[in-house]
């Protein structure tokens, strides 16, 4: 199978259908090389309302690419472990080779999607006289979703098939021209506040904090509450896989004993109903401000944006579920779980026993937070004493909001390398540079130590091995992390 980058232009009914139905396994179908003379694409630019019908494949398109990159990225990170799935064995190391498979599908998912959006605007809208400039809008997103994603996830990735191999800092500069451009299209104001928080999210992650948090302030002047989610479908699909992994009886995830209270985030709610992902929220252009102002050494002006982060967490919904079937690792599991609410957790050797982070899941439902939550409470961010001890409460909130959506594993420093696949077939990929290489930052501990923890069922408590927030604050000054520091 050929790497991602080296899909052709959607030239069969096989790829239309891949699109058009979700289904995207590099293991179930070629997209190159396969001749259908029953439909092509000239064909298919053809037919009434194109453009329509492409952009609900992108849309189905990207919604697959992001569960392919929350599980694997929640795994390689500390937020969960993989107790008891099929699933990669080694991210949690983390051992991030180029030639793992599960690296090669990664790329090829943030390529297919990039692909897909950009002949939707080069072909697709051209061809349809009935496309919109709403719909040129939404390609352009989905493509500058393509390119965030290519430059938070990877070490270097081709911008086009068979491409010149790009740094991270590229694919993002590359993603806030497409997003401008969205801005400028739309008349959707919900959808512009979103293109705007993508475009806060890509300045963060380049280390801009003026242009950042310019765009944060714009987003929470729009509207404070924003939220824009990828919406699963439990029938036709493509469906919410942490959805299964977390609240399966034995083939699943399992959290950090100090994020227990957050799980599961994507609850099941019965037969073919899916979850939806979060994947911009307002949550984030908090966060940014709160980054920005204390490195700049604004720290009270960072304590009130973390309040103003608390209220807003706190106004996100709970909901009720039945999580009986969590029985953290005891059927089956390699590693057992705290599972009562009186066990306590230290964050890591001779910190202080904490309760409340451990939550009952029988006999009783659950309450969980289905779109952000966190354990920093008004009190802590008040009585902080200082900027580093804002910047770890900033840290442990970004985790515990963001958790189960796939960005911690990007916050810690961590990159998948290029693909080996890739350096087969492209001449402008190189073997032995830099980027065929994971990025895995000094600091972060290795043979599974961020998963890593001693529980003592008897005595009810449980002892983290590493503080990565900790961790992270006491290196902020690392190229690899706190892109404002």
């Amino acid at each position: 199978m050929p790497a991602p980058t080296m899909m052709r232009r959607f030239r069969t009914l096989p790829a239309l259908l891949v699109l058009l139905t979700g289904i995207g396994a590099c293991d179930q179908f070629d997209l190159t090389g396969v001749e259908n003379p029953n439909l092509t694409d000239e064909d298919f630019l053809k037919t009434p309302d194109a453009a329509a019908t492409w952009l609900r494949g992108v849309e189905r398109t990207f919604m697959q690419t992001l569960d392919d990159l929350v599980v694997n990225g929640e795994i390689a990170s500390d937020n969960y472990f993989n107790n008891y799935t099929t699933l990669t064995k080694v991210f949690d190391l983390p051992r991030l080779d180029h030639h793992d498979e599960d690296v090669r599908a990664l790329q090829q998912s943030v390529g297919r999607l990039r692909e897909a959006a950009t002949f939707g605007l080069d072909r697709v809208l051209e061809a349809d006289p009935a496309s919109t400039a709403e719909q040129e809008a939404e390609f352009l997103f989905y493509r500058a979703m393509a390119r965030i994603f290519s430059g938070e996830y990877f070490t270097a990735l081709p911008a086009a098939d068979r491409g010149e191999v790009l740094d991270g800092a590229a694919h993002l500069n590359a993603a806030l021209e497409d997003l401008e451009r969205a801005r400028t299209l739309t008349s959707d104001e919900a959808r512009r506040t979103g293109y705007t928080l993508a475009m806060a999210r890509a300045h963060y992650r380049l280390g801009n904090p003026s242009q950042a948090v310019s765009a944060a302030t714009q987003v929470l002047a729009a509207d404070p509450d924003f939220v824009r989610t990828a919406d699963y479908d439990g029938v036709t699909g493509p469906g919410n896989s942490m959805q299964g992994l977390l609240t399966g009886s034995t083939n699943n995830l399992q959290p950090l004993p100090r994020l227990d209270f957050l799980d599961p985030k994507f609850p099941n709610r019965g037969p073919q109903i899916e979850s939806a992902q979060a994947f911009l929220k307002a949550e984030e252009a908090h966060l940014i401000l709160a980054e920005a102002a204390l490195a700049s050494g604004g720290v009270e002006s960072a304590r009130s944006q973390l309040l103003e982060l608390r209220s807003l967490v706190a106004s996100r919904p709970v909901e009720e579920v039945d999580s009986r079937l969590q029985e953290r690792g005891r059927r089956g599991g390699a590693v057992i779980y705290p599972n009562r609410s009186t066990d306590r957790v230290a964050f890591e050797p001779g910190e202080p026993f904490v309760e409340g982070l451990i939550l009952d899941r029988s006999p009783d439902p659950v309450q969980v937070s289905t779109v952000s939550g966190t354990s920093v409470t008004a009190e802590r961010i008040e009585s902080a004493a200082n900027e580093s001890e804002l910047l770890y409460l900033l840290y442990l909130m970004r985790q515990e909001i963001f958790l189960g959506e796939g960005r911690r594993v990007v916050d810690l420093g961590l990159r998948y390398p290029l693909s080996f696949a890739e350096v087969q077939v492209n001449s402008n990929a190189v073997a032995g540079e830099w980027y065929t290489e994971a990025r895995i930052p000094s600091f972060i501990p290795l043979d599974g130590g961020m998963d890593r923890f001693d529980y003592d069922e008897t005595n009810g408590t449980v002892v983290i091995h590493h503080d990565m927030n900790r961790i992270l604050v006491e290196n902020r000054g690392a190229a690899e992390v706190l892109p404002f520091h």
